[in-house]
């Protein structure tokens, strides 16, 4: 039996390469008849890394493609040589025939999750744009929203930047304007050249405390809190530094949130989404779905693979061409319930995880129908 499995594994393995290096091959050639640029986008300075990274983003999606081809064909090729009836006849089950291939395709569904959670070509956050600032909601009572000309990931600094704090009410609460705003995990944010407009609130007027270090609130006498009277600034300083140790709005997940989802690792995606400040917010949708799509990346390599062991051994693919339109209209069948699931998933009808397992469930549940059919 143990010469018999390498025999099975060798074959199907075979397979499996084959139709990896055929699909990477033909859409290698389609990019670069479409655009050079999408394969070498650095010119031909870098060839090698930039095939290898072009072939590493496609690699998620084309290794569970293989799976299912490379189960069709040696099943096909054992078929053809009479081998699977000789099998039959000695009343080897299916399980026990292929458990070597299974035994393999988990490692490939690992090697898959990996690729898709460790993208070579995952983006550097890099610079912000101005117009779209990065606006947030924290605390629940209050409202920052930031704005920078640019924003440099590497140092975690912002140019230019302005910061409008209001209260519940939507009022002004305080205002800063400043040459360069610096985050530090430890000490919060650092402002340097600029100018601080502290109003009116419920808390009393903000001003900057000892040594531009925090605020303190001071009261007025005849406290107003009417959001007309409260739109004339109370107080105006410039400084050259000042550190507000109170705002502990953290930029990367906003800097995060600039990037489409597709172009995030996994730990992008999971740190966007742990530190977010509103978890439920309908922005963080599709990022929700694509980490749920990365998790399941895994499991869609061994479905893959038994839907082509189970379609292999039905009826409906007794000849070559029988196997060609079986593997075909699998294909299609499963990107069409992808589809519609993810179309679910975004428009929060069901929830992500169910949108990006959908399709694996209900393919999982066809083999078993057809597997239960073709006994």
């Amino acid at each position: 039996m143990r010469v018999f499995d390498l025999y099975i594994v060798k074959e199907w393995l075979l397979w499996f390469l084959c139709c990896l290096g055929f699909l990477l091959s033909m859409l290698c050639l389609f990019s670069i008849a479409d655009d050079t640029g999408n394969v070498f986008p650095q010119g031909f300075d870098t060839v090698f890394f930039d095939l290898l990274n072009w072939a590493w983003s496609y690699l998620p999606w084309l290794l569970p493609v293989s799976c299912l081809f490379a189960g069709l064909i040696t099943l096909g090729f054992l078929k053809k040589r009479g081998e699977w009836k000789a099998v039959q006849a000695n009343g080897i089950s299916m399980l026990l025939c292929f458990r070597s291939v299974v035994l393999v395709g988990f490692m490939i569904s690992y090697l898959c999750w990996f690729i898709s959670s460790e993208d070579l070509d995952s983006t550097n956050p890099g610079f912000l744009n101005a117009a779209q600032g990065t606006p947030g909601t924290m605390d629940g009572d209050t409202v920052r929203r930031w704005y920078f000309s640019s924003f440099c990931e590497e140092s975690m600094s912002g140019a230019r930047g302005e910061v409008f704090q209001y209260d519940q009410h939507g009022a002004d609460v305080f205002r800063i304007r400043a040459e360069q705003a610096i985050w530090s995990d430890v000490e919060g944010w650092s402002f340097q050249n600029g100018t601080f407009l502290g109003f009116m609130s419920e808390r009393g007027v903000p001003i900057p405390g000892d040594d531009f270090i925090g605020l303190v609130w001071e009261r007025e006498d005849g406290h107003v809190t009417s959001f007309k009277e409260s739109k004339s600034p109370r107080i105006k300083k410039r400084f050259k530094e000042l550190k507000i140790p109170e705002l502990i709005d953290d930029p990367l997940p906003f800097l995060l949130l600039q990037i489409k989802p597709k172009k995030l690792s996994f730990q992008q995606l999971d740190q966007l989404i742990s530190q977010f400040p509103e978890p439920e917010k309908p922005v963080l949708t599709p990022y929700l779905l694509r980490r749920a799509q990365i998790i399941w990346t895994g499991p869609a390599c061994m479905v893959a693979l038994l839907a082509g062991l189970v379609l292999g051994v039905s009826k409906y693919s007794a000849t070559p061409g029988k196997l060609s339109g079986v593997a075909l209209v699998g294909v299609l069948f499963f990107y069409m319930i992808r589809t519609f699931s993810d179309s679910l998933a975004e428009a929060a009808i069901i929830s992500s995880n169910l949108g990006a397992g959908l399709p694996y469930i209900v393919s999982l549940l066809s083999l078993l129908i057809l597997a239960k059919i073709t006994d």
